[in-house]
């Protein structure tokens, strides 16, 4: 049932992205617009949010193999850039984000880890602060790149694909420093809540994962306290905001890699 399920919130978010790329070329991009885009993929993330309860939430505890881990954050992504986009013109940036939950879902269809996580109520809250600052910074990293390509072809005065349908370069750099100071702050406290709920945080297995969130928690504080003081953006944004993203996908996602998929334990 969880395969249809999946399959059938893949098919809804393929049909977004298409629907968002005819509706953009007839209008400008507005807050809360298109309706008929959003409400599709409002369902889309129904649809994916029943797939996932029914693959990740086990008698045993939370199965959270690779494939179900990272379909479980990229469907927080793709949800928290569907609540930006009732308020903000962002919603052309599903164009990029939703394949990607579409992928992340249909690889999670393949997961045949067996791996859990005891599902206490202290653990739970520690993994869901660290999904959300995980989902906020990961939605930043793509902004940063998207913008990074908007302020080329203004300078060039070449205009193409997606960035001749976003907003002006001032209200996306607002909101993506908005963002990032949002997912900071969730990145704090799943770092506090670590502290206080996990009897070790610096034990064998959670080293590596403590040492690389740490170290994105350095990089993206450099980069709000540079934003605040010395008025960073631009390239210099991008390069901390990705150097800071990528620690954090490498603490989260790097250990399942290396044990899931190229040495084939859980």
């Amino acid at each position: 049932m969880s395969t249809a399920i999946g399959l059938l919130a893949t098919l809804l978010y393929l049909l977004t992205v298409g629907y968002l790329v005819v509706s953009a070329r007839r209008q400008p991009p507005q807050a809360g617009k298109p309706r008929g885009p959003l409400i599709l993929w409002a369902v889309a993330l129904l649809v994916h949010l029943g797939a996932m309860s029914q693959l990740v939430l086990t008698e045993s505890g939370l199965n959270l193999c690779l494939g179900n881990a990272l379909a479980a954050a990229l469907w927080l992504v793709a949800a928290l850039l569907w609540l930006a986009s009732l308020r903000h013109p962002l919603a052309v940036m599903g164009v990029i984000v939703l394949p990607l939950t579409a992928l992340a879902l249909l690889v999670a269809l393949t997961c045949s880890g067996t791996g859990r996580v005891a599902s206490t109520p202290y653990v739970e809250i520690h993994i869901m602060l660290a999904a959300l600052g995980w989902a906020f910074l990961a939605l930043s990293t793509v902004q940063a790149a998207v913008m990074t390509a908007q302020h080329r072809a203004l300078h060039e005065h070449h205009l193409r694909g997606i960035v001749r349908y976003l907003p002006p370069l001032f209200s996306m750099e607002m909101w993506l420093f908005r963002m990032i100071f949002i997912g900071w702050i969730f990145l704090s406290l799943s770092l506090a809540s670590g502290l206080v709920f996990l009897e070790d945080l610096f034990a064998q297995h959670l080293v590596h994962k403590t040492v690389l969130s740490i170290l994105a928690w350095i990089m993206f504080s450099v980069l709000l306290f540079g934003r605040w003081r010395f008025g960073w953006r631009g390239s210099r944004a991008l390069a901390w905001t990705t150097g800071g993203f990528v620690s954090l996908v490498l603490a989260y996602f790097g250990s399942k890699l290396v044990l899931e998929v190229i040495l084939q334990r859980v």
